[in-house]
């Protein structure tokens, strides 16, 4: 009969063997719901963290940068500004051109230039690499006006949308990355389960490998916050989860009389 649930996991498993017992041997499935929802809470302050660092950037450092861009108008597919040609828009910090505008005809690729984008009289062309650009026709634009504050427009929108957005995406690829983590580890439990002769069946050693990864997600979600950077850390949570997989078999290699298993691949 379990003794513990799921919302003892997050504390618990930072010290508790009788936890990695009883989630071993009295526990069914293989806690990927359990994950789901640690990975669900721990992604909401780092989700935060973009959407401040996002929100920062385009009110302090996007301003300085858009002074430099003229208002831009388009009727019928062709590119009208009101500035001496071409037109180079630079970076504040660095003072590199980021963008050049020339409907004259003098510049007519980004070959022989550092800049990013070039919007010569009726194409917009964009680096993407050093070797590859993409071109846009403007031909089939009818009727268009770009200045700094409809930019500035589009990025407040963009700034409200930022958690939405971001959000679903930092979750699913977390929660990838750790059902794959656990996969691998509850392999790796198996290692560790023979060096103590415990016969376990793979889903208790995964459900393990999720209890020994769970103060690592925590800790990770901790540090983000504080913004604590740890030279290797990707090194040094592995050795932690390894340490607490390790722990966890141990702490099953105690209990005195184990549940009979004759599959080791089943629960049943």
């Amino acid at each position: 009969m379990k003794k513990y649930s799921i919302f003892h996991l997050p504390i618990l498993s930072f010290f508790s063997g009788e936890l990695y017992q009883d989630v071993a041997l009295n526990w069914r499935g293989v806690c990927f719901g359990y994950l789901f929802l640690l990975i669900l809470i721990c992604s909401i302050p780092g989700t935060f963290l973009i959407h401040k660092r996002i929100s920062l950037f385009i009110d302090e450092e996007v301003p300085p940068f858009l002074e430099n861009v003229p208002n831009i108008s388009i009727t019928d597919g062709i590119v009208h500004i009101d500035e001496p040609q071409p037109y180079y828009i630079m970076s504040p910090d660095s003072n590199e051109v980021v963008a050049i505008i020339d409907t004259t005809g003098e510049i007519q690729s980004l070959d022989d230039t550092d800049a990013f984008i070039l919007l010569t009289k009726t194409k917009l062309i964009h680096r993407q690499s050093d070797v590859e650009y993409r071109t846009y026709d403007l031909s089939d634009v009818k009727e268009f006006n770009l200045d700094e504050n409809r930019i500035m427009g589009w990025l407040n929108v963009f700034k409200k949308f930022v958690f939405p957005i971001f959000f679903p995406f930092i979750l699913l690829g977390s929660f990838i990355f750790r059902i794959l983590q656990a996969l691998i580890y509850g392999a790796i439990g198996l290692i560790f389960a023979s060096f103590y002769k415990v016969k376990l069946s793979y889903n208790s050693l995964l459900r393990i490998a999720v209890v020994a990864i769970t103060p690592c997600i925590i800790v990770k979600m901790i540090f983000k916050v504080a913004s604590v950077n740890i030279p290797m850390s990707g090194l040094w949570f592995f050795l932690l989860a390894m340490g607490y997989l390790f722990f966890g078999v141990w702490s099953i290699s105690q209990v005195e009389e184990m549940p009979a298993e004759d599959n080791p691949f089943s629960d049943n």
